[in-house]
């Protein structure tokens, strides 16, 4: 399979996806016609085919240019790197604007910083700021990708052979081994595989091809095709073999990052595929954690770049479409059954995320490790006190415990999270089918909508959820009806109502 990346002039580019000895692999084949002969050359990297065909650009318009000659300061390597800068310009610009305009937006820091170290104090800043572990964890997967891209786009020939040389080292200590493959395999075929094994005195992924030989076809091909999807899902991607080699290459310095190196990150991202291009929330996520990276080594207090390369790139405007909510009888059957599962060791948790609309992601889970908790949550009073260091917007608001949140807090006085919480939260999603990516605030929605059906306020339940009535009016007006947003508000433990099952 191959796709044409580009033809310029008398070059063309073109990738290709070839398989060999059960592995896939690209390459990117030039084509050019030079004497009257076609001719073409493979390389295993995109950058350096891509070098390749400008200085053959070059190489080819000279062939068809008058020469001229002429006394010069210049050396044959500038005067060379000369005639490719104009070639790149061609007439739209002159060398003179092209040099102007650098020297005009681009400023040598006073110092220079690999991009690791500052990803690294990044990371530690945003920790210090009591960023949400959930955040951090996202940040440092983004970061680590792109400073493996950059790594990569950094690297010249002789660097590019050692890449592919700790490729290759990773490989093959991923190589599955024959009980890992018997343990995959379908049950009918692993004792006849295991045999086979047994009869070779070893056990390491070098013994494969002749166990494989000395076995029927369909123990064979099954035994094939096993290995095949556990080295698939092994291949090792391109930030651990950048772990691999680091040390022995030159590292990326973060000033040398530019707009068109962001941009070409965010389109080499792709989708759970691994071969279609990423959809468009994934591509501002992306961009959104680049940018709040490169503002904050932009801020005046660092000064580690002189802008923000992120900036000029296209954040795309996505629909959210009409959030997911809970029906009355199924936040009924929710509150009971939670009551029941594990000795209502949830109820506090989804009590507050569904009648008192807290987040679940980050709100909650600050205020079970406050060391104020008791406080905050003021059931005398009736309010729950959200301080800016627990709030996704970091301003204070209050929200009211009504009634029956009262008493579902009352007769379960327990730790808002218990041990184990992640694992037995998961397990009530799943029950009630609400643990996809559409669901997961799918508490907090609910909420917002039975607080407007029953009260009548969207400014009312925006101070109290944290929201803005911008984005109230547009998804949470009007999705249930007054009467269930007045019933869902009595929805207590023990209340002995006929229970309408999730459906």
């Amino acid at each position: 399979m191959s796709r044409r990346i580009q033809k310029a002039n008398k070059v063309s580019l073109r990738e290709i996806e070839e398989t060999a000895d059960g592995y896939s692999y690209k390459t990117f084949l030039a084509r050019w016609k030079e004497d009257g002969r076609d001719r073409k050359k493979r390389f295993k990297d995109q950058m350096e085919a891509e070098a390749f065909i400008l200085t053959k650009q070059v190489e080819l318009g000279n062939k068809d240019a008058v020469l001229h000659s002429a006394v010069t300061r210049l050396s044959p390597g500038q005067v060379h790197e000369a005639e490719a800068a104009f070639q790149r310009l061609g007439d739209r610009y002159t060398l003179t604007e092209a040099v102007e305009f650098f020297l005009s937006n681009f400023t040598r820091p006073d110092f220079t910083l690999p991009i690791v170290d500052a990803v690294k104090a990044f990371l530690e800043g945003k920790e210090r700021e009591g960023v949400r572990p959930r955040s951090i964890v996202q940040l440092a997967s983004t970061l680590r990708q792109f400073e493996a891209f950059a790594f990569i786009h950094n690297l010249d020939g002789g660097e590019k052979t050692a890449f592919e040389t700790g490729r290759t080292i990773l490989t093959k200590q991923a190589l599955p081994t024959p009980e890992e493959i018997a343990r995959r395999m379908p049950k009918e075929h692993r004792a006849q595989f295991r045999d086979a094994v047994r009869e070779t005195g070893e056990s390491s992924p070098a013994i494969l091809p002749a166990v494989l030989a000395a076995l029927p076809a369909n123990v064979r091909n099954a035994a094939a095709d096993t290995r095949e999807e556990i080295e698939r899902n092994r291949q090792p991607s391109n930030w651990q073999i950048v772990a691999e080699i680091r040390g022995t290459v030159s590292e990326p310095e973060l000033h040398t990052v530019t707009t068109p190196l962001v941009e070409g990150f965010l389109r080499s991202l792709r989708g759970k595929d691994g071969v279609s291009e990423a959809n468009r929330k994934t591509w501002n996520n992306f961009r959104a954690d680049l940018h709040s990276f490169f503002s904050w080594c932009a801020d005046p207090q660092r000064r580690w770049i002189p802008s923000n390369p992120a900036s000029p790139i296209v954040k795309y405007k996505i629909s959210r479409g009409i959030p997911e909510t809970l029906s009355l009888g199924q936040c009924e059957a929710l509150m009971q059954y939670v009551a029941g599962f594990k000795e209502g060791a949830l109820v506090p948790y989804f009590a507050l995320a569904l009648f008192a609309g807290l987040r679940t992601g980050d709100e909650l889970l600050k205020l079970s490790k406050h060391s104020e908790r008791g406080k905050l949550i003021d059931l005398e009073n009736g309010v729950i006190h959200i301080q800016p260091e627990i709030s996704k917007t970091h301003q204070y608001r209050q929200v009211l415990i009504r009634g029956n949140l009262s008493r579902w807090l009352t007769a379960f006085p327990l730790p808002l999270l218990p041990k184990n919480h992640p694992r037995l939260i998961a397990t009530v999603r799943a029950h009630f089918k609400i643990n996809n990516e559409r669901g997961r605030d799918i508490l907090r929605h609910t909420f917002f909508s039975m607080h407007i059906a029953a009260f009548g306020s969207v400014g009312r339940a925006c101070l109290e959820g944290g929201n803005t009535e911008g984005v109230a009016r547009r998804h949470y007006l009007n999705m249930t009806s007054a009467e269930e947003g007045k019933r869902f508000w009595n929805i207590e433990p023990n209340t002995g109502e006929k229970i309408i099952k999730f459906a």
